[in-house]
């Protein structure tokens, strides 16, 4: 998948002719075999909840916090998990800072989708006090270098931060409307993970039609 940041133009016959005659023979334009994938490698920061991804030449960053908050009225028992994207004007000269982009809205439909509506996180173990207090998990993802196949690179990014991000301990004075919430520090009690019903994984695949017809192709991004 190219840049997000990179305007769609018509393709011409010899580039078109090109890359489907390098399909054909089981090579892309960058080398890699059809199904390769781009090399990945994932750093995790020093603080809990931080991560680095490279997928090719493509960079981003996610990071994860939280704080209790008060539930939403109709979710008296779910904690909540919110995305947040920057494209950063260093990963294309295409981005620019401000409002969020419609790539960057895009990206975050994609993560809820993967995370938060499949269920991937279980948002209800999230809950502290029911109908007072739950936790809200922030994971904001921040485009660094946009080389292509950002949105694998984000979702993974995300996927990282999330696992690799300690919730503090807490302890609870008193019960119903008269409950008292204390986070405890970490010396005090040890942070927990988040819990996961399953791990969602992004794949991006190209399909191409040779020019005669018949069968495709496919390739990862």
């Amino acid at each position: 998948r190219p840049p997000l940041a990179a305007m769609p133009r018509p393709m011409s016959t010899a580039e078109s002719a090109f890359i489907l005659r390098a399909l054909g023979e089981g090579l892309r334009v960058d080398g890699r075999r059809p199904r390769e994938s781009r090399p990945l490698s994932v750093a995790c920061g020093l603080r809990e909840g931080s991560v680095e991804v490279r997928l090719g030449e493509t960079k981003v960053m996610a990071a994860v916090s939280a704080e209790l908050v008060e539930p939403f009225a109709d979710r008296p028992t779910e904690g909540q998990l919110l995305f947040f994207v920057e494209l950063s004007p260093m990963a294309s000269p295409a981005y620019e800072p401000g409002r969020p982009s419609d790539s960057a809205v895009e990206l975050v439909r994609l993560l809820e989708r993967a995370f938060r509506k499949a269920q991937a996180v279980d948002v209800e173990a999230l809950c502290i006090v029911a109908g007072k207090r739950v936790w809200s998990i922030r994971c904001d993802v921040t485009l660094l270098d946009d080389r292509g196949n950002a949105a694998d690179a984000a979702c993974t990014a995300a996927l990282g931060a999330l696992l690799h991000f300690r919730l503090p301990a807490v302890s609870i004075v008193g019960s119903g409307s008269e409950a008292a919430v204390k986070v405890l520090p970490p010396e005090q009690a040890e942070p927990t993970k988040l819990v996961f019903h399953h791990m969602p994984v992004s794949t991006t695949l190209g399909l191409f039609r040779p020019a005669g017809g018949g069968g495709g192709g496919g390739g990862g991004g």
